[in-house]
């Protein structure tokens, strides 16, 4: 398997998609976020068609649905185009996020703060150099929702946390916010304690769809995501996140790559709601998914795989 894990990566990093290249050796390899390496290959991916179909809804610099709409919304298209590694200070998303951030700093909102929808517009606002002042204010606001969050019986309860904790890491660092570090770091050891996929207390995994894979997760959370987080936020070889990382392990295919189990989108524009411009690989358990792969083998370097 260490062979076959050896293979796939070397394979994936002479790929011709410069998102498949950027993920492989920012995670795998492990480039300075900050080279010029990695800096080439996000303006790549900002000039690629994927970014292209992902932005194809844009009209006179915004998206003419509800910020949230899922998974179009102008909230969700920033929270993949961060993910997938797209460029910092792209012209083209400054107006989306101003969409966003008069939605949910406005008077008129009515739904409490959440961990999931503050938690990823902190994290894509601050990777894709879209902040702003007004970004302290999300900030402050997740820093008080994390005050009273502990860890459910829920997947949802995870996923809260989780989002919030990418956001509150990512804000931390940008702004140098002690606050936001305290608030971080509690989330993980509180997420840790649980092993990252298990109902606090006990080895019971949280459910069946938390410990499937997807790409993306959007408004939901995986052991993958989870164990994708700990990399990012410096926590992925706590001993705690062992037996997620051997649960990873367990869904490898003979060839390295890992499959999508289940997903949360529906390809296409069929109004039915969960629509995605983008087709991100469906899912079959006994075929590898590029997107899940891609994480699954940071996360697994992270964690102290050597490959």
């Amino acid at each position: 398997m260490a062979d076959s894990i050896k293979h796939i990566a070397r394979q994936l990093s002479e790929s011709e998609d410069p998102h498949i290249r950027y993920k492989i050796m920012r995670s795998v390899y492990q480039r300075p976020a900050a080279s010029r390496e990695l800096s080439i290959l996000r303006d790549e991916i900002a000039a690629s068609p994927l970014v292209s179909t992902l932005l194809a809804e844009v009209r006179g610099g915004s998206i003419d649905l509800p910020v949230l709409a899922r998974w179009r919304g102008a909230h969700w298209v920033l929270h993949v185009l961060a993910d997938i590694g797209s460029a910092a200070g792209d012209s083209r998303l400054y107006p989306l996020a101003n969409q966003v951030l008069a939605e949910l700093l406005s008077s008129e909102r009515t739904e409490p703060c959440s961990g999931i929808i503050e938690g990823h517009a902190l994290h894509y606002l601050h990777f894709l150099e879209l902040a702003d002042e007004r970004t302290n204010q999300l900030a402050d606001r997740l820093i008080q929702w994390s005050v009273d969050w502990y860890p459910g019986k829920t997947s949802t309860s995870f996923a809260q946390a989780l989002a919030a904790l990418r956001g509150l890491h990512l804000h931390a660092r940008c702004n140098d916010s002690p606050l936001a570090q305290t608030a971080a770091e509690q989330l993980a050891h509180s997420l840790l304690d649980c092993h990252l996929y298990c109902k606090p207390g006990t080895s019971d995994p949280l459910g069946t769809d938390f410990v499937s894979l997807h790409y993306p997760c959007y408004d939901s959370a995986d052991v993958l995501f989870a164990l994708k987080v700990m990399s990012e936020t410096g926590y992925a070889t706590d001993p705690r996140s062992s037996p997620a990382v051997q649960l990873l392990r367990s869904k490898q295919l003979a060839d390295g790559t890992f499959p999508a189990e289940r997903k949360h989108y529906r390809p296409g524009r069929s109004e039915k709601g969960d629509d995605s411009l983008v087709n991100w690989g469906g899912t079959h358990r006994a075929r590898g998914n590029i997107f899940v792969t891609l994480d699954a083998l940071g996360s697994l370097r992270a964690a102290g795989e050597r490959f």
